[in-house]
């Protein structure tokens, strides 16, 4: 007769084994977290984590040649959304998206007029730039903010407000321009957002770095220069980053590299406005700034980048209609 500490010990081992075999195949059948725990991927952020940053998992692997599509100021409100009107070109810029086939896209803030509601997004952006939501990476804009705590951008993205994460050689970064609202905490030197903004490039000395956000640091749109970011702006000078890209004002612009006080320097900062989403144009209100080289306020589009191993290209895409482009290359400052 078998002993009976026999039986047990050879039970329990066959119950714990099992556990094991059970545990490693449910890790294998769940998704992958996309964002680190300081962040919600999926859901509604409460208040508190919607300011927080957080760092993603990496998309691609590092030598691997990407590209992204960009723009704000998109989709219009349902009531305004109707007929032909011809400033509501986000079905437009949404089928471009499509045809570049990029690997990821990123939103530039005012994603959904006039106030950012959940089921305005439902509405219009969700059934136009909302087909890509498994690419993108949007950054907030001020209407969304329209609607307290902008709960609606947060709950259709499920993002925090600011993040970053890394697409092939490069680091890119998501930031909120809007600094007075939300419970940000400001801007300046010293604010919650800032001083993650220091630790995550600190934490990320990559040779090539873009960073994005709604409301341009210099522009000669209707809206222009947004001072309220010259602190973040000095501190990207510093840390080389390549690329800057924003909205707010609705065209298209781009400047030579600039430095802490945009000036133009070779070694600083490349700033692209893009507001060109859908929603209609702003007329410019003052001559081109110093170092600004391109603009357009008639034509609706995307840009078009191509981000590899120590340089970037870029094109201004229009929308079918529209004939204005802008195109060329650069190496990066890191």
């Amino acid at each position: 007769m078998r002993p009976a500490h026999a039986f047990t010990f050879r039970t329990i081992s066959r119950i714990a084994s099992l556990g094991i075999v059970a545990a490693f195949l449910w890790a294998c059948a769940s998704p992958a977290q996309t964002l680190n725990p300081t962040a919600q991927a999926t859901g509604s952020p409460s208040p508190a984590t919607s300011v927080l940053g957080a760092t993603a998992s990496a998309s691609t692997k590092p030598g691997v040649t990407v590209s992204i599509v960009a723009a704000g100021d998109i989709a219009c409100d349902p009531a305004h959304n109707v007929g032909t009107p011809k400033d509501c070109d986000q079905a437009a810029t949404a089928a471009e998206i499509g045809q570049l086939n990029p690997t990821a896209v990123l939103t530039l803030g005012d994603n959904q007029y006039e106030d950012g509601t959940l089921a305005a997004f439902q509405a219009v952006f969700d059934k136009t730039w909302g087909a890509y939501k498994s690419i993108m990476h949007p950054a907030i804009g001020n209407h969304e903010y329209l609607t307290k705590g902008a709960t609606g951008y947060f709950t259709y993205f499920g993002v925090p407000a600011y993040y970053s994460y890394d697409l092939g050689d490069w680091h890119m970064i998501a930031l909120d321009s809007e600094c007075s609202a939300g419970g940000l905490g400001g801007c300046q030197a010293g604010s919650p957002q800032e001083r993650w903004l220091l630790a995550d490039l600190a934490a990320h000395p990559s040779t090539c770095t873009l960073v994005y956000w709604h409301e341009p640091r210099f522009s000669s749109g209707e809206h222009q220069d947004a001072t309220q970011m010259s602190t973040i702006w000095a501190d990207l000078v510093a840390a080389h980053v390549s690329v800057v890209l924003s909205g707010h004002n609705h065209d298209y612009e781009r400047f030579v590299p600039l430095d802490a006080a945009g000036a133009p320097d070779p070694t600083g900062v490349t700033e692209f406005v893009v507001g060109t989403g859908g929603k209609n144009h702003y007329g410019f209100t003052v001559p081109p700034l110093t170092g600004e080289v391109v603009r357009n306020d008639t034509s609706f589009g995307v840009i078009d980048m191509t981000l590899g191993p120590g340089s970037y290209s870029w094109k201004f895409v229009p929308a079918p209609g529209y004939t204005f482009t802008d195109s060329g290359s650069a190496n990066c400052v890191g």
